[in-house]
């Protein structure tokens, strides 16, 4: 498979995942894939089994043609894939060369994994693509079915990508692709540094010093601008916004979220242990963004 892969399943969140990958897949000039993992039954003759296969089958296609209508997006390229057995399984086998694959995001409860949904945690986790998680109330945020990109987004404000930048390997191949987002779709691009001062400064008179709180943020302004050097982030000042928040990392990422069109964070960052595939950012954002989340590796 190539370009985009989504999966479907029927559900609110799933069709909100569908919606938002056509509009994507139309932006890139790319097929897209939705595939509905199906576990077929046991202890049936194989002419019913087949027959059951085919029901998934006709009621995928069903799906897709209601988001085409929905979305208006005809000129896409889609296909409709049943892949039978275990749902992550079969996601992060599909999507394994695709430029993206898009998921719905399920809220179950307030806590931990519950939120996120246990397939979209485990195909994210797992996944060596891009993977962007869709809420429900997302739709197709930041997408214009008239118009691959726009400028903006139908609650009227300007599409803006925000981006994660920690100077870790994995937020620059972050950085990287928000930037290639917003210079296909003309939406803005605000990097996003944030950095804290996690203990009090030395006591008067004690053998210790900390240098005045402008220094920081001067020092932490100069690292934005050194990963977005790296990156290779070639776009017109006007279309490029630095932000630098004295804030936790996850806290200042949802608070940018509100007014976005998408968020980009890396898998990882610079505090992980390589056992730990999903970094403990990515995590929050995932769970409490206001817009889609794109996470890269």
């Amino acid at each position: 498979m190539h370009g985009v892969v989504v999966g479907v399943s029927g559900s609110a969140e799933a069709d909100a995942a569908l919606d938002w990958a056509l509009a994507e897949a139309s932006s890139r000039g790319v097929p897209l894939t939705a595939i509905l993992a199906w576990t077929g039954p046991r202890g049936v003759q194989p002419h019913e089994y087949q027959d059951l296969l085919e029901r998934r089958r006709e009621d995928l296609l069903a799906l897709l043609d209601a988001a085409v209508r929905r979305t208006g997006l005809t000129s896409v390229e889609a296909s409709a894939v049943v892949a039978e057995g275990d749902a992550a399984e079969s996601l992060v086998a599909a999507a394994h060369d695709v430029e993206m694959l898009v998921l719905g995001r399920r809220r179950l409860g307030r806590f931990g994994r519950l939120v996120l949904g246990s397939v979209s945690f485990e195909v994210v986790e797992r996944a060596t693509v891009p993977v962007t998680v869709v809420r429900s109330d997302d739709g197709a945020a930041g997408h214009d079915a008239s118009d691959d990109g726009g400028a903006q987004d139908d609650a009227g404000h300007d599409d803006r990508i925000v981006v994660g930048v920690d100077t870790s390997g994995s937020s620059l191949l972050a950085l990287h692709h928000a930037a290639e987002v917003a210079q296909r779709t003309g939406a803005v691009l605000e990097a996003v540094h944030a950095w804290q001062i996690t203990t009090l400064a030395p006591l008067p008179g004690t053998w210790g010093w900390a240098p005045p709180l402008d220094d920081y943020e001067a020092f932490a302004a100069t690292t934005l601008d050194n990963a977005i050097e790296a990156a290779g982030v070639r776009l017109p000042s006007e279309q490029l916004v630095r932000s630098v928040v004295h804030k936790s990392p996850a806290a200042a990422l949802v608070e940018a979220s509100t007014a976005a069109s998408r968020l980009v964070v890396g898998a990882r960052g610079l505090g992980g242990f390589d056992r730990l595939l999903l970094g403990s950012v990515s995590r929050q954002v995932l769970e409490y963004s206001a817009c889609p989340v794109t996470v890269v590796r």
